[in-house]
């Protein structure tokens, strides 16, 4: 995922500033999850059905859920208009226990956020997948479209998904290159469609393929920052 700190040679060209967005989940109280970001930005939200499990809520310092049944489940945490085009966005997140298999945070760059499930606008040119085992970043042309996976690669220790041990994940985006650093992973990815498809809105995004037993996922904090080229 991306790092926010960097060194500019002398005359370099400094981007356009855009809007960054940032919450910070692990101090907040057990319940409902917000509706903006810190600082007032309105944040958008979406789940994969009206089960209440399945719902977006903070539990533990985390924004996370806890699907009740077994189908699948997503939940889905999006900014507005980033007023330029993602450069950078990451999390710090943990994975909670389940007695079925790994389930998966998503970070997700897009052209905008609809009123559908999934609610990302495509062409998608960052859809960014962790696991407790493994990572693939892909992109998608059009709904229907299936996604099609650019890198990916198994993490040499798996995380643990006990739930309380962070890891991050961060993403910085050049042009058609994309910087993805995970827990023991640095790796530059390059695709012209991460140009050609670029996009103004951050989608930080749960997904469990057996909802009731899969671990799952939670947000500790999370931020994305837009800038102009």
């Amino acid at each position: 995922m991306a790092l926010w700190w960097g060194f500019l040679r002398e005359n370099a060209p400094i981007a356009a500033p855009g809007i960054r967005v940032e919450a910070d989940f692990a101090a907040m109280p057990n319940g409902p999850a917000p509706d903006h970001f810190d600082g007032g930005r309105p944040a958008s939200l979406a789940s994969s059905s009206n089960d209440p499990g399945d719902q977006f809520r903070i539990q533990d310092g985390a924004l996370t859920y806890q699907p009740t049944t077994q189908g699948a489940a997503s939940a889905f945490f999006s900014s507005g208009n980033l007023g330029f085009s993602v450069r950078s966005m990451g999390a710090r997140f943990v994975f909670r226990p389940g007695s079925g298999t790994p389930g998966a945070i998503a970070l997700v760059v897009s052209r905008g956020i609809d009123k559908h499930v999934p609610p990302m606008v495509r062409p998608l040119p960052i859809n960014l997948v962790v696991t407790p085992i493994n990572w693939n970043i892909s992109v998608s042309r059009s709904d229907g479209a299936p996604l099609d996976v650019i890198a990916a690669d198994f993490f040499r220790q798996p995380l643990q998904q006990d739930g309380v041990t962070p890891y991050e994940a961060r993403l910085t985006i050049d042009g058609a290159q994309v910087t993805v650093e995970l827990p023991g992973t640095r790796k530059i990815v390059t695709d012209p469609r991460i140009s050609e498809w670029q996009g103004s809105f951050a989608t930080f995004q749960l997904y469990s393929n057996h909802g009731a037993t899969d671990s799952t996922g939670g947000f500790q904090k999370i931020w994305a920052t837009g800038n102009k080229d």
